[in-house]
């Protein structure tokens, strides 16, 4: 088990870091067992645009290009970039560099590389000079010499696929990266300065300048996200009232779930009613300190998640927000873990929203339940943007050591 021995030797950072990937991977914020993802990825991408769920480490968004740069050219370039970025599983597992490697377990079979998962944010964020352009696109087109007719360019003049102020790779990259996923100065500050330029006035532009902390649950629970301010710290606010008001949602469908589960006469998991129960009690005392039902505007963020997105809601997914909102106002939080009215409109959200595959009323599809379904608080996408941000500002410290040495 060379993964579990390497995370026993490493340094206390390592092991911070590897704990957030396995959170990471184990509970996915994309389940989405009562259709609220439109909402939730909206406002993650008001908070943190051009991110997803699949982020590991700030230093593929330099890895990507410097591969294709690289390949690009050669004559048979898609094969090629596919080799390259193969080699930087082994490249990293040299420098002994764990945690968020894709790969770690695959290897070179690995299915989805890192420029299937960081394609976007490279576009996002003007890495990639044409937003445009896809994988092959770049592959094919970097490099090759324009057109002075086309372009009214120089003779001579050639495309670039990628910015042009892209730090260069390592020397023997891709085969050998000795600093792993370790930012150089110079790389950390070119990836904040696109954040910067690309994401002004956003959460994640704050938190490129003021670094989070290393532990810390979710964005309104660190302590430089909520120094933001303006439409930021709105929206940071609003992100906050919504999860705290759609976690007793979710915890209340795991509770229905696990009374029908244990009636049902299952028994691998011990006594899950009562930890779902004990779990609901604690939220209903806690809501009151995080939303105040009698003035928030509800209407108001769902008209931005529309902006954002450039699209209506499902109205499916509407209703559903606004019947669980009127549902918490017109009875105290704690009388709801016992509502027929909150079970029933819980349990009829199940069936319209996943149709054959709900559980509740399904023996079979009980059987397989795990124990939690999509029960964690939303926290739009926080492990992987704070795990994104920290490699950006040790990077920016390791700067700042070798001008104080």
């Amino acid at each position: 088990m060379p993964s579990l021995i390497s995370w026993l030797d490493a340094s206390s950072e390592e092991q911070r870091r590897m704990r957030d990937i396995i959170r990471l991977f184990a509970d996915r914020e994309s389940r989405d067992e009562l259709g609220l993802g439109q909402i939730r990825d909206a406002i993650s991408d008001s908070l943190f645009p051009g991110t997803s769920t699949l982020l590991t480490r700030a230093r593929y968004l330099l890895f990507v290009p410097w591969a294709y740069m690289k390949a690009s050219g050669r004559p048979n370039p898609v094969a090629d970039a596919d080799r390259y970025e193969r080699d930087i599983i082994h490249a990293i597992k040299d420098a002994g560099d764990y945690a968020g490697l894709l790969g770690m377990q695959a290897g070179e079979a690995l299915k989805n590389l890192p420029s299937v998962i960081y394609w976007s944010m490279l576009r996002h964020y003007g890495i990639l000079a044409d937003a445009s352009l896809s994988r092959v696109d770049a592959l094919r087109l970097d490099g090759l010499s324009t057109s002075p007719d086309d372009l009214g360019e120089a003779s001579g003049s050639r495309f670039h696929a990628w910015s042009t102020t892209l730090p260069s790779p390592p020397e023997g990259f891709p085969k050998s990266i000795p600093d792993g996923f370790a930012l150089r100065p110079d790389e950390a500050a070119w990836l904040r300065d696109r954040i910067l330029d690309a994401a002004s006035g956003t959460l994640f532009a704050h938190l490129a300048v003021h670094p989070p902390a290393e532990e810390s649950r979710a964005p309104w629970a660190d302590p430089a996200a909520i120094g933001v301010d303006g439409a930021a710290r709105h929206m940071l606010s609003d992100a906050r009232a919504f999860s705290a008001l759609m976690h007793g949602a979710q915890l209340l469908y795991n509770l229905l779930l696990a009374e029908e589960y244990q009636d049902a006469g299952y028994d691998s998991l011990a006594d899950p009613v009562e930890g779902f129960r004990d779990r609901l009690a604690t939220w209903a005392e806690d809501l009151p300190t995080m939303v105040d039902l009698d003035t928030w505007d509800l209407e108001s963020l769902l008209a931005r998640v529309e902006l954002t997105r450039g699209s209506p809601i499902n109205i499916n997914s509407r209703r559903f927000v606004r019947g669980w909102c009127d549902l918490l106002a017109d009875a105290d939080p704690v009388s709801i873990i016992d509502s027929d009215a909150a079970r029933t409109f819980m349990a009829r959200r199940e069936r319209q929203h996943k149709g054959a595959q709900a559980r509740l009323g399904n023996r079979a599809r009980l059987a397989t339940w795990g124990g939690s379904s999509g029960s964690g608080a939303l926290v739009y996408r926080w492990p992987q943007v704070r795990g994104i941000l920290l490699d950006i500002h040790d990077g920016l410290e390791r700067g700042s050591e070798v001008v104080d040495a």
